[in-house]
């Protein structure tokens, strides 16, 4: 879900908070490229390498554009409301944006300085039905998908995936791991057996209750990972348009709050490994969580299980993927044949697929593979 704080502390594009101030995306981008140019300005030439120079001229051409596509992907995690927080939480989100926004600007400076070699790292198809089977590599153990909120065609493109590997793996246990069930506390993981237990723990957004029966009765074994306080604070508070100028924002949305629910979530799922050592296990959450170019993702968190990470993006929605959409363009003749499809079956969706051929361009993508509606 995307949240938006519009009120005279984002109008003015700086926010104003005693000791911690917080900004825009763009304005932490330009005081990177100020304190650059004054390295720039008293190294001697012989110390200025050239890939020093090319950093600082790609960020003043960014700069010309008001770092617009930075702020398009990164401006959610700065609009709250930093009277609702305290000076540690300012303090500690202060380091986290600066990261966010570091991470975007050196994944673009890479990607811009090898465009060709970087859509070649990138192989490119249209499909009315998605076969996960070709995209998942056989020796998977983590799978990671990571969603705009409530879309069916993401939920029903994530449950075809499970069925998918719970057919060519039925003797290995599958796990549907989300972060829209509240995880029940205790040293051994717990498996949600029925309706009962969908009903008492799927309440932050109760529109997943109905997959997550679905994953029940298809034996799959189903786990939460949502903070359970949390999840009924969020409940209580409900996501209105005025939920960007709550407390509660900065432990939920914020570069802080996801990193401290992503932690959370990781050592469930790590104790899942260490219960089940074969286990293959399906992770459900939003894009902010599973994005590679965020400071703490569950994939960089999960390192060790080899994550492959499956991104669902619609740019009606919105382009929260900017970088992927710079340097993984579609083809041409991927895009005609998209138009055939949807001319032939107008009622039947449309897939466009972008997989990343290696981890360096998974990197500036963000995900290993990308699934767009058409």
């Amino acid at each position: 879900m995307k949240i938006k704080f519009i009120g005279c502390l984002c109008v003015c594009g700086v926010f104003s908070s005693g000791l911690y101030g917080q900004g825009f995306p763009s304005v932490i981008a330009k005081q990177m490229l100020e304190r650059t140019a004054k390295e720039k300005a008293v190294a001697r030439p012989a110390k200025m390498y050239s890939a020093q120079a090319a950093r600082l001229s790609h960020l003043h051409r960014l700069a010309q554009d008001n770092f617009e596509e930075l702020n398009v992907m990164l401006e959610d995690y700065f609009t709250l409301n930093p009277q609702k927080a305290s000076a540690w939480q300012l303090r500690e989100n202060k380091k986290l944006q600066e990261q966010l926004v570091r991470n975007w600007l050196e994944r673009d400076f890479y990607a811009s300085q090898r465009v060709l070699p970087c859509r070649k790292g990138v192989s490119f198809a249209v499909s009315r039905r998605i076969d996960f089977l070709q995209y998942i590599p056989s020796s998977a153990r983590l799978v990671v998908f990571g969603e705009i909120h409530e879309q069916d065609w993401m939920v029903n493109a994530l449950e075809t995936a499970v069925w998918q590997l719970k057919k060519v793996y039925p003797h290995r246990n599958i796990y549907y791991a989300s972060e829209f069930i509240n995880a029940v506390p205790g040293e051994e993981i717990y498996l949600l057996q029925g309706e009962k237990d969908a009903e008492k723990l799927v309440t932050k957004r109760p529109y997943y209750r109905a997959v997550t029966n679905r994953m029940i009765e298809a034996g799959v074994r189903v786990v939460g990972l949502e903070d359970p306080a949390l999840s009924q604070e969020l409940q209580q508070t409900g996501y209105s348009r005025n939920f960007a100028n709550t407390p509660l924002a900065w432990r939920t949305v914020s570069a802080l709050g996801v990193r401290e629910r992503n932690q959370y979530w990781a050592q469930i799922i790590g104790r899942i490994y260490e219960q089940d050592p074969e286990a293959l296990v399906v992770v459900h959450a939003g894009l902010g969580h599973t994005n590679y170019n965020q400071p703490n993702p569950l994939p960089r968190l999960l390192k060790k299980y080899s994550p492959f990470v499956v991104e669902f993006t619609d740019l009606r929605l919105g382009n929260f993927n900017t970088l992927l959409e710079k340097y993984a363009v579609f083809p041409l003749d991927i895009l005609q044949e998209a138009v055939t499809y949807r001319i032939q079956q107008s009622q039947q969706p449309v897939f466009l697929l972008r997989q990343m051929k290696d981890k360096r361009m998974a990197l500036v993508a963000g995900c290993d593979l990308n699934i767009r509606r058409w």
